[in-house]
């Protein structure tokens, strides 16, 4: 759901400057986007078969879903030419989706992570990743040219065709910041089994009388810490009115962040390795 936040601020860019958008994702991002997007197509497109065990060993789960992932991208770069035979597309955006293109139609990749954070033994991965980025005509990367939000991830690699276009967020068009005075906000965010995990962490240093709970509808939170809908408008408004944002560092939230300007605590979820190094180069919690 991450890729779906920072791509709202992008889709709201594309039609401000008059593109016909077509929007390619699952149903559960589909009621996500039909809130900010309710005119545009969709077209029924699945996600990549990751698997988490919850025990931290992120590299390890990569790596054995290795072979079911490759088989997905084989077939997502089908599925691409059957969208372009039945509908008029001009050019085909990928948010860090490696099968998402079509060699006879201008694809660009997405990503912040032109270097992924992998240790020694596990660097095929970053070759892999490599070699997989070159098949698209352009990567627009979401830092800015001094790579002060995703530090090393985002340092530009020789050979690769790469624009740096800033950070986005669904928060970048609010021209007017609603107050601060809601109190802290707890965001759990990233696979369920982890957000799961950061809820029951957190809650027991929450203020109940002030303080609210985000998080995926497949999460279980006490009934006293509900007090917003799922759905995300209802939820923008009480993060836009937060003192403070309590959550992971995934580099969405660290964009939605930059927007905001609150003050925030990060908590990496533990053993991915991307949310460490953010964490950790994203310390300044003051807005």
């Amino acid at each position: 759901m991450g890729h779906v936040s920072r791509c709202i601020g992008l889709i709201q860019q594309l039609e401000k400057n008059g593109n016909v958008i077509l929007i390619a994702c699952d149903s559960a991002q589909k009621s996500v986007f039909e809130e900010y997007f309710p005119s545009l197509l969709y077209l029924n497109h699945e996600g990549y078969p990751f698997r988490f065990n919850g025990k931290g060993n992120f590299e390890m789960d990569l790596v054995g879903c290795f072979p079911i992932l490759r088989k997905r991208m084989s077939k997502e770069v089908e599925e691409v030419t059957t969208y372009l035979s039945q509908n008029k597309i001009d050019l085909i955006i990928s948010d860090h989706r490696y099968g998402f293109r079509n060699d006879n139609t201008t694809s660009i990749f997405i990503t912040h992570q032109l270097n992924l954070p992998v240790k020694w033994y596990a660097s095929f991965i970053q070759k892999w990743h490599e070699k997989l980025m070159t098949k698209f005509n352009f990567i627009w990367v979401m830092d800015f040219d001094d790579n002060r939000l995703a530090g090393n991830l985002s340092k530009k690699k020789k050979g690769l065709p790469v624009d740096f276009i800033g950070p986005y967020s669904r928060f970048m068009f609010q021209e007017n910041m609603m107050n601060q005075n809601g109190g802290e906000v707890l965001i759990a965010s990233g696979p369920v089994i982890y957000a799961k995990q950061f809820v029951d962490e957190q809650l027991p240093f929450l203020n109940k009388d002030d303080a609210q709970v985000i998080a995926a509808s497949s999460i279980e939170i006490p009934n006293e810490w509900v007090r917003v809908s799922n759905q995300w408008k209802a939820q923008d408004v009480v993060i836009m009115n937060a003192s403070k944002i309590i959550s992971r560092s995934g580099y969405s939230t660290i964009m939605d962040l930059h927007f905001l300007k609150k003050s925030f605590e990060m908590y990496p979820t533990k053993g991915q390795a991307e949310q460490e190094y953010l964490a950790k180069i994203n310390r300044t919690s003051e807005p």
